[in-house]
């Protein structure tokens, strides 16, 4: 029996900082997804959207819309996205707590992962989206998934047509804000330059704030995709990537070994210029060769990464029961 059909349909709180909108109609779009599918199975499902990064006061303001939401008893589980957000959830009402890691909560600087400890240790359960994340917290291990419905190849030449890039040329897609140093868009930067000086026609396209429904086209219309982070837990670019068709070159972090594995034509590099350039070239010399990232990404259909959410809250709600009034 699937796990959705253990209960009735759940009403779920989703407690987040991250979550597209018009500001950053990119970010935190994985969450959304996670929403939609929940929703497409027939459960119901809330936002809290926490704009911490606008101001810290606003998790106070979170947490009094999650006092609100939970005090009138609609929602079976509140379920946190990353351990910073988890600090408005302390102050649910009587509604068990579920906390999923990305990967930065626990594994950047020193504060962050100290609140995610401690939200983690609090939550009636814990979700980790890889085995790094895992192995701190002892969580359940679900890598976030990625639509095959939405992230699947298109035609590059109409891909580029309908993106104003040229029609020629090596692109290579960098789809996080270089801004953000952990990303090292330093790193991306300097390999394709090296690549120029090697008589390579690289092209370095960054793209981040994008709409999420318009990546399936940047990831047509690229031929390599590059990631050179120093840290990550489950990056969901790399698998929306390989769902379209688009190699990716890596430095080793978070679960992209696993993520990679048994897929021909992909690279996994040392965090440096010279062997990310290496990779880069290994990977645009094999253009118009056949290349099936696809296949493997079945493995992480989002409709099972939810069936296993679901499967989440019924045992929680098996454990401890909502206690909050009808």
């Amino acid at each position: 029996m699937s796990t959705q059909l253990l209960r009735p349909p759940l009403s779920v709180l989703f407690v987040t900082a991250m979550y597209p909108h018009a500001e950053q109609p990119g970010n935190g779009a994985f969450v959304m997804h996670q929403a939609e599918q929940l929703r497409a199975l027939g459960h119901h499902v809330d936002i809290v959207h926490v704009r911490g990064y606008q101001s810290r006061w606003n998790y106070v303001r979170g947490a009094a819309e999650v006092l609100r939401a939970t005090w009138v008893g609609r929602h079976d589980v509140v379920h946190v996205h990353y351990g910073l957000t988890g600090l408005c959830a302390l102050f649910r009402w009587r509604t068990p707590m579920v906390v999923t890691l990305h990967g930065s909560d626990m594994l950047e600087g020193r504060l962050q992962p100290l609140v995610s400890k401690l939200i983690s240790a609090v939550a009636d359960s814990t979700i980790a989206v890889s085995p790094a994340i895992a192995g701190r917290t002892q969580g359940t291990l679900i890598p976030c998934g990625v639509d095959l419905e939405r992230f699947r190849p298109a035609d590059p030449a109409h891909a580029r047509s309908r993106l104003g890039l040229a029609p020629d040329g090596k692109y290579v897609l960098f789809p996080f804000d270089p801004s953000r140093r952990v990303k090292r868009y330093d790193i991306a930067e300097g390999a394709v330059a090296l690549l120029r000086q090697r008589g390579v026609d690289a092209m370095l396209l960054p793209v981040w704030n994008v709409a999420n429904e318009m990546m399936p086209l940047y990831y047509s219309a690229a031929d390599a995709m590059v990631l050179c982070s120093d840290t990550e837990g489950s990056p969901t670019s790399v698998k929306e990537a390989l769902a379209c068709n688009l190699p990716v070159v890596s430095t080793d972090v978070g679960d992209v070994r696993t993520i990679l594995r048994g897929i021909d034509g992909t690279e996994i590099c040392e965090p440096s210029v010279s062997a990310v350039a290496a990779g880069l070239g290994r990977v645009l010399q094999r253009a118009g060769r056949v290349f099936d990232g696809r296949s493997a990404m079945r493995r992480y259909d989002q409709r099972s990464t939810v069936q296993a959410l679901v499967g989440v809250y019924c045992s929680v709600l098996r454990r401890a029961p909502r206690l909050s009034p009808s």
